[in-house]
């Protein structure tokens, strides 16, 4: 075929090969660009179908969407786990964002030595950070971790299943400000209800906390003014010299299951000053706590000593040291303790100062002080509440 035969024959100049492939590469580039968009849009179709499936399956499918929604705080969600073992008396479940961090976790514990471990960190943490409103049986500890402990008299076994109370942690590494707050309680109180209701407990349903309500740090108030209130006793009693001019912080609830009374020596400046809530506070030097229901052998409180409260099936009894005293009684019917115990850095001693031991004066000196501490908190407080058959430590 002559050259002008073969350029008619193809339509024109140029190597048919070449036109070929630059037809079929044009076509190649549109196919890859077609499944480039068509990834894009599955992906960003997958995505919310993944959320909305994981939000909707993730602890049984009962946390409350719009709560969720709150805490979430536009993480894209992971993954979800749910556990629940009636014989053990124990339900989990977590819902996880795509990085790994924690969404909504949920641990609850009716008896054994899983609880009893999950006390004794809830104890040095300092419980509690801050109590809960409207009377509900629980609080936030150091961590952020909301915990109630409602009774659970049909799912306890032995003599003291009548008093019985289940243990139910609610955490969300993602609350922050005070509305995520709000939604977390609400999550807390909705799945502890939930479990109640698993383990057969009986009884009322926690009431739904009101719209806004948060886990409450308590106040500091200048020691003159915490007269009449819950911590009356650190206004009246005796205290250290360095505390009278001090602060005392209230953070006790009615209907809680752990209260607590701090006393801080006035603000200071520079490095003998303590940050506690991101504002400068004095030295701690006592603290009174008090404490209902059953909560193990092993709790210990930062600061009391060696010996751990007897707030378990352990002798039940008064005692005082020179570093704590503990007096009993019964509310509602169930156990009840107060304990007062000095700061974890009291008596306070300057860098430069040698460490002395304490005199024998000195040693009878505090425990008179602690007694007279407990004595005055555990009689306010049972005045207070529906106590009786008090026990103070014996005065030696």
């Amino acid at each position: 075929m002559k050259k002008q035969e073969h350029e008619e024959a193809y339509g024109g100049a140029g190597d048919p090969v070449e036109d070929w492939a630059r037809r079929h590469r044009k076509l190649l580039w549109s196919s890859v660009c077609t499944v480039l968009v068509l990834a894009v849009v599955g992906f960003s179709v997958r995505a919310p179908v993944k959320d909305w499936w994981l939000a909707r399956e993730a602890c049984g499918g009962e946390l409350p969407g719009g709560d969720l929604e709150t805490v979430r705080t536009d993480a894209r969600l992971g993954e979800e786990r749910e556990s629940f073992d009636e014989d053990l008396g124990q339900y989990h479940c977590v819902l996880t964002s795509d990085r790994g961090k924690v969404v909504v976790a949920v641990d609850a514990y009716l008896d054994g030595p899983d609880r009893d471990e999950e006390l004794r960190f809830v104890g040095m943490s300092h419980p509690p950070r801050a109590v809960l409103p409207g009377g509900l049986p629980g609080f936030e500890d150091d961590n952020s971790r909301v915990f109630l402990m409602p009774k659970c008299p049909r799912g306890g076994k032995g003599p003291a299943a009548e008093h019985r109370r289940l243990l139910v942690g609610t955490w969300t590494y993602l609350a922050r400000s005070r509305e995520e707050k709000a939604a977390m309680l609400r999550l807390a109180v909705r799945m502890t209800n939930v479990v109640t209701e698993k383990l057969g407990c009986g009884g009322e349903p926690l009431p739904a906390p009101k719209d806004g309500a948060v886990p409450d740090r308590g106040e500091y108030l200048p020691r003159a003014r915490a007269k009449g209130t819950a911590c009356d006793a650190l206004a009246t009693a005796r205290v250290p010299a360095e505390a009278r001019d001090g602060e005392v912080r209230v953070a006790i609830a009615d209907g809680g299951v752990v209260g607590r009374c701090t006393l801080r020596a006035p603000r200071e400046s520079g490095e003998d000053a303590y940050r506690v809530d991101g504002k400068r506070r004095g030295r701690l030097l006592v603290e009174l706590t008090s404490w209902r229901g059953d909560w193990g052998t092993n709790l210990r409180e930062m600061g009391s000593g060696p010996d751990p409260l007897p707030m378990g099936d352990t002798a039940w009894k008064p005692a005082l040291s020179e570093d704590r005293a503990w007096a009993v009684a019964r509310c509602d019917g169930e156990k009840a303790g107060f304990a007062a115990h000095w700061g974890y850095d009291y008596p306070h001693r300057e860098k430069h100062e040698k460490y002395e031991p304490p005199t024998a004066a000195e040693r009878a000196e505090r425990r008179v002080l602690l007694r007279e501490y407990v004595t005055a908190f555990a009689k306010d407080q049972v005045r207070r509440g529906n106590c009786t058959g008090l026990r103070l430590p014996a005065n030696d």
